[in-house]
């Protein structure tokens, strides 16, 4: 369990792949990786303000065990929790693994 929190939000893991469609053009489509359980941090009152204010995004840290899936995680893949969240950070540990996450508002 992490010490600043707990992972009580199930959050998706989701890689993209591409696929024809019926006039052949590529189209890019989602699959589920897997699903974990996460703790979830978004970021403080004056970052949140700023980064609406700049960008219309949000940032959330998801923190989940680390393991053999959770390390094959890259920036290109994406979590699904209350909306998309595009992966922007990783940082690794021995037990857990960080993802700092970014989603349009």
């Amino acid at each position: 369990m992490t010490p600043a929190g707990k992972r009580d939000k199930r959050v998706t893991i989701q890689r993209s792949t591409s696929t024809s469609d019926c006039h052949n053009e590529q189209i890019e489509a989602w699959s589920d990786v897997d699903t974990r359980w996460t703790a979830v941090f978004y970021g403080r009152g004056d970052e949140r303000r700023q980064a609406a204010a700049e960008t219309g995004n949000q940032t959330a840290t998801f923190v989940m065990l680390a393991d053999s899936i959770t390390r094959a995680v890259t920036i290109k893949d994406r979590l699904s929790y209350a909306g998309d969240w595009d992966i922007v950070g990783i940082s690794p540990s021995s037990a857990e693994i960080e993802f700092t996450a970014v989603r349009a508002s």
